[in-house]
C-alpha cells in the first residue's frame, strides 16, 4: 500500500528551470518504502546536454523525514559516486555545482531504507555518508546498469529490479512504526508523544527507541519536522500572503511561535525563505 505522506521539497528558482528536475515512481511493489527516484540536471534548454555553469548558489534542502541514496553521475555517464544524506533536523545549504555533475537519488520514505539494509538510521542523522563504505554492493550494480541502460527510463527500471531483489521481511514492530507513522501525518505532526504512546498502547521511551532506529530522530523531534512539512508546503502554495493564516491552519498559537519554529529548522525567517523562494 502506498503511504499518505508526501515529502515537500523547498521552492527554488533554480530547481524548478525546465528539464532540470524529473521524478519517477517505483514499482508499486516498493511503494510503501520508496517515495520517488529522482534527477537533476541544469541544462540550457531541455534539449541541450551543455549544463549551466551556477557554482555559488546556495540551495535549501529541507528536512523531510527522508533518507535519501543520492549519485553524482560522471560527465561521461558511466561512473557513480553514492552519498546517503541521512534524516534532517534542520535544513542544508548546499553549494550546488551542477556545471560538472549531473544527480540521480533514491528517496525513501521514512523507516523505508530498512527494508533493504539493515542499519540504524540514526547512524546517518544529520551526515553525509560515502555509500560505498556502507552499501557498496548497490554502487557497484547502479555503475553497471548505468553503464549498459539504453536509455533513463531503462536504468530507472533496472534500478528498480535491484531494490526488488534485496527487498527482506519488514524488520520486527514495522506495524507498530507503520501505525504511528500514519498517526503523525494525518495529525500533520500537531501531536504529542504522550497521545501518540497512548493511542499505540505503547510507552514513550519505547517509541522514542523505535523512531530513533527507524527514522534517525526520535518522536518529539520526527512531529516537529511533519508540523515543519505542513508549513512549507502551504507557504510553497500560499507564497506568504497571510502569514498569520498560515500559522493559526498549523496549529501554532500565534504568528510570533510559527516564525520563531519555522526559523529554527530553517535558518530563514518565513519571509527570507519567501523573497529566496520568488
Amino acid at each position: 500500500m502506498s503511504s499518505p505522506f508526501v515529502p515537500v521539497q523547498a521552492r527554488s528558482s533554480i530547481l524548478n528551470l525546465p528539464g532540470k528536475y524529473n521524478e519517477w515512481r517505483p514499482s508499486v511493489k516498493l511503494h510503501k518504502y520508496v517515495y520517488c527516484y529522482w534527477m537533476s540536471a541544469i541544462r540550457s534548454s531541455q534539449d541541450s546536454l551543455s549544463p549551466i555553469s551556477i557554482s555559488g548558489r546556495k540551495e535549501m534542502i529541507a528536512p523531510d523525514g527522508c533518507i535519501d541514496i543520492v549519485f553524482q553521475i560522471g560527465q561521461d555517464r558511466a561512473t557513480l559516486h553514492g552519498m546517503i544524506v541521512g534524516t534532517l533536523d534542520r535544513s542544508l545549504y548546499v553549494d550546488l555545482a551542477y556545471d560538472r555533475l549531473h544527480t540521480f537519488g533514491i528517496r525513501f520514505y521514512p523507516g523505508g531504507l530498512q527494508a533493504f539494509l539493515r542499519e540504524p538510521a540514526d547512524l546517518f542523522t544529520n551526515q553525509i555518508l560515502d555509500l560505498s563504505e556502507i552499501w557498496k554492493e548497490l554502487q557497484t550494480e547502479l555503475t553497471g546498469h548505468l553503464q549498459t541502460a539504453a536509455s533513463t527510463e531503462h536504468f530507472i527500471l533496472l534500478t528498480d529490479r535491484s531494490l526488488l531483489s534485496r527487498l527482506s521481511d519488514c524488520p520486527a514492530g514495522d506495524d507498530l512504526f507503520q501505525n504511528a507513522l500514519v498517526q503523525i501525518w494525518q495529525a500533520q505532526g500537531i501531536l504529542t508523544v504522550k497521545e501518540l504512546a497512548r493511542r499505540e498502547c505503547v510507552s514513550e521511551r519505547q517509541l522514542r527507541r523505535i523512531f530513533y532506529e527507524r527514522t534517525g530522530v526520535g518522536t518529539k523531534t520526527f512531529t516537529r519536522i511533519m508540523r515543519f512539512q505542513s508549513v512549507l508546503g502551504m507557504l510553497n502554495r500560499i507564497g506568504g500572503k497571510n502569514l498569520t493564516d498560515a500559522a493559526l491552519q498549523t496549529g501554532y498559537y500565534d504568528q510570533a511561535h510559527f516564525i520563531h519554529e519555522f526559523q529554527s529548522i530553517c535558518g530563514l525567517l518565513p519571509s527570507e525563505y519567501i523573497k529566496n523562494m520568488n
